[in-house]
């Protein structure tokens, strides 16, 4: 057998929960979702991780969160920081 991920039959939970990962974020390759979905419908510990994956992505999605822009950030670290000094 080859050392080629893709000549690989199964992953280990370890790799599924990366490759689980990266699918959110559109970052998996073809093979590595092909081995996370042979995974999935074997394993339900790592089945229930992605559902929880899933929902998680979707309220963060929900949120709308935003970041602060720099001035901001600068003016809290120096608030933060006036507060330690008392």
């Amino acid at each position: 057998m080859s050392s080629d991920k893709t000549d690989k039959q199964y992953c280990k939970c370890s790799e599924a929960n990366c490759y689980c990962d990266k699918a959110q974020y559109n970052e998996v390759k073809d093979w590595e979702r092909e081995q996370l979905i042979s995974h999935l419908d074997k394993c339900p510990k790592c089945k229930d991780y992605s559902e929880r994956n899933k929902k998680l992505t979707e309220l963060f999605n929900k949120a709308q969160l935003t970041t602060l822009q720099e001035e901001e950030r600068k003016e809290l670290k120096r608030l933060l920081q006036q507060n330690l000094d008392k």
